[in-house]
């Protein structure tokens, strides 16, 4: 447009008016034909220069093909993994009425493999000395797979989901007191470890939240031949004695924050298989409760935990013919016991000394063995005091006051240390 109205423009101031219609369309011939003989000669220049360098298109084509940025490699499921080490140390103290007092030490180290983001493996060992030598036993090892979001499957060795003290409370560095308590810890009453597969997640209803966990596993193996322990279930072997398999679960409900409500359960058939017991069938239950709360008024945080169980085996004779010294002694096996505990550590104090300070008070219980002629009931007292050094770290001390039913008194002094990494 420049270029066209130069011309005009100098034509008008030259004559003093406006050009013609025949100049202007002179002029604009003359801009065409001039475009034209611009754009041959640039053509002609193009091809002259890819003769002398003829590389030079093909160079052009290969710096666009390597500019092009490459789309990102995708991310393997598997083959790239991360490896991790946790756990916990104990350092013990006891001194018990009517046995020696002992120090005692423990390692537990945790392995965690993250095999790919779905597909995880974790392992704990319990080392420990006795007598002269060291022991060392496998607490869990379990490969866990997140099918979604709401469902895990696992399989392997894992703490037995129908009893909650064990899943949650039994590591030392989270247990408040320094030993555990009567009936849901080796009290012959819930199951500790389970090996099978099984299926745990939880389901968001509103405001609320459930949890679930079920499995099916070795099942326990019911304690026939010996007078004291007639009755009660052993969980602690790591084979089956026939073929029936434990089928059990636990089912939580958190109706607000800070509260949890669950029932457990087992069933299984624990007679060996062949004999006269292969058909009983036993049943262990639990409730439990837990409630966080953060006072204002005592400036701190209260926690409340309970659990009671029971366990019953259908009735039977035991010792028929004599031959063991105890029978022939006919009866329905039942036992049951449980704990409450109610811990206070002033979180919301100023003084840094006092804020580290926890109190804890435990009731706990136990009935007598089924047969009767085994261990008496059992009720203990505890109180104690700890003091944390950290989040994992903490020095614990506690009275018991133990007293069996008809027996001395059992009453014992416990000083721990424990150490989380």
């Amino acid at each position: 447009m420049l270029a066209l109205a130069s011309p005009v423009v100098r034509a008008q101031d030259a004559s003093g008016g406006y050009v013609s219609r025949k100049e202007y369309e002179e002029l604009k011939a003359e801009m065409l034909a001039m475009k034209r003989e611009l754009a041959s000669l640039k053509k002609a220049k193009r091809a002259e220069s890819n003769q002398e360098n003829p590389k030079s298109q093909a160079d052009d084509d290969m710096h666009k093909e390597v500019a092009t940025p490459a789309a990102p490699p995708q991310e393997p499921t598997l083959g790239t993994t991360n490896f991790h080490i946790a756990g916990y140390g104990v350092g013990m103290f006891e001194a018990r009425n009517g046995s020696d007092s002992t120090f005692s030490a423990t390692f537990n180290p945790i392995f965690l493999w993250e095999l790919s983001p779905k597909l995880l493996f974790e392992g704990h060992l319990h080392i420990e000395g006795s007598g002269s030598n060291t022991h060392v036993e496998l607490e869990y090892a379990q490969l866990t797979y997140l099918l979604t979001d709401y469902i895990a499957l696992g399989a392997g060795e894992f703490l037995a989901p129908s009893n909650i003290f064990v899943e949650r409370f039994e590591p030392a560095w989270i247990n408040k007191l320094p030993d555990d308590p009567l009936a849901v810890y080796d009290g012959g009453i819930l199951p500790v470890r389970s090996i099978g597969f099984q299926v745990r997640g939880g389901i968001p209803i509103g405001p609320t939240r459930v949890n679930y966990a079920f499995y099916v596993s070795n099942g326990p193996s019911l304690n026939a031949f010996d007078p004291h322990t007639a009755g009660t279930l052993d969980f602690n072997s790591y084979t089956d004695n026939n073929d029936d398999k434990a089928i059990g679960g636990r089912v939580g409900f958190l109706p607000i924050p800070g509260v949890e409500v669950g029932y457990g359960f087992e069933t299984s058939k624990p007679g060996f298989q062949g004999t006269s017991f292969a058909d009983l069938r036993a049943l262990v239950q639990s409730v439990d409760l837990e409630i966080t709360r953060d006072s204002d008024l005592l400036k701190g945080r209260i926690n409340l935990f309970a659990q009671y169980a029971w366990s019953k085996v259908d009735h039977a004779v035991y010792d028929p013919d004599g031959s063991l010294g105890f029978g022939p002694l006919p009866f329905t096996a039942k036992r049951d016991g449980g704990y409450a505990e109610i811990a206070y550590r002033p979180t919301s104090v100023d003084v840094d000394f006092v804020r580290n300070l926890e109190l804890i008070f435990r009731w706990d219980h136990l009935s007598r063995a089924p047969s009767g002629l085994g261990d008496p009931e059992e009720t203990r007292w505890t109180l104690g005091l700890d003091y944390w050094l950290s989040p994992s770290t903490v020095v614990k001390a506690a009275y018991e006051w133990d007293q069996p039913h008809g027996e001395r008194n059992r009453n014992a002094l416990l000083l721990q240390v424990v150490a989380g990494f």
